[in-house]
Parts: structure tokens; sequence; C-alpha cells
């Protein structure tokens, strides 16, 4: 497998929104990964001014009594939200909607990703389309990497790397 493309960038607290890469391959491949990784997924700590923002936006809620206990486990429970989509020449080929900080989308006739649909040969236009629902922390790191090649070696049970 060779590298074809590696992207990345920094998001901010309370993005919502979609981004989107495409990349022209250089050829036919026989497989594709596409991997996809981010940081800050979920609050590490909360401060007394992480609680009193939250506390502020559910006023005039049902939430707006809720008690300092279950105002944290609520936070605890947040989570930053980026699912993968993918499209080769305008076709849908996958996309993966799990809660995973790292993740791959794997292409081939033999083997893919739960999420992905096989595919006999890897050519044209790849896009990739990161739906970001929610971002909780400035400075949320992601990577975006494709990786591409022809099946001389068996792909791993876990789906996510060439063994």
């Amino acid at each position: 497998m060779k590298l074809i493309y590696e992207t990345g960038g920094i998001l901010n607290e309370g993005f919502v929104g979609q981004i989107s890469y495409t990349v022209c391959l250089d050829k036919v491949y026989d497989a594709m990964d596409i991997e996809f990784t981010f940081d800050k997924q979920h609050y590490q700590t909360i401060t007394e001014e992480m609680e009193k923002k939250i506390r502020e936006s559910c006023r005039g809620t049902e939430y707006e009594h809720a008690s300092d206990e279950e105002l944290k486990d609520a936070m605890r429970g947040m989570k930053t939200e980026i699912h993968t989509i993918v499209t080769m020449n305008d076709t849908f080929i996958g996309g993966v909607h799990k809660q995973l900080t790292t993740r791959h989308m794997v292409y081939s006739k033999e083997f893919t990703s739960d999420g992905c649909i096989p595919q006999e040969q890897i050519s044209g236009v790849i896009k990739v389309t990161l739906a970001v629902f929610n971002v909780l922390l400035d400075g949320t790191n992601y990577r975006l990497k494709l990786t591409a090649g022809n099946q001389e070696k068996q792909i791993s049970s876990d789906g996510g790397a060439y063994v």
C-alpha cells in the first residue's frame, strides 16, 4: 500500500458542518484504506467554568434545575461526533458512523470494513466527507489518510491494517 493523500486540521468548539476532500487517483488499484483519526472526543476534566456555561445553556429547558451531579453525568456523556462518508466517481461506497476516534474504511473485492461496499477496483475520483455534528473542545485535531495498492498481501482480520 502506498500513501496517496494525507491531510488534517483543527476544529474548534461548537463547529457543526461538513468538510470534503477530493482525491484523483493516478491509476487503478485493487485495495484502498481510508484512515480517519481525531482527538478530544470527551471532556477530560470538568471545570466550574464549563459547568456554568452548560448550566446557562440549560436555562428555559427541562434540565434547568438538574442537580450538580446530574449535570456532570450529562457532561461526561457528551461527545464530539464526526462521521465519514466516501464516494467513488460520485457513487456512494461507504459510511462509518461508529463513535471511534480512529477508524479505517478498507475496500477491496475480498474484504470491506463494516459500513462499506466491496469494490472490484478502486479508480477515478475519491471524495471523503467528514460530517461533523458537534465539536466539544477547541483545538480538536483530526487527520485523514488515504492509502491504496495492489493486494499482494492479505488484509488482517481487524480490517484496519495490511499484514
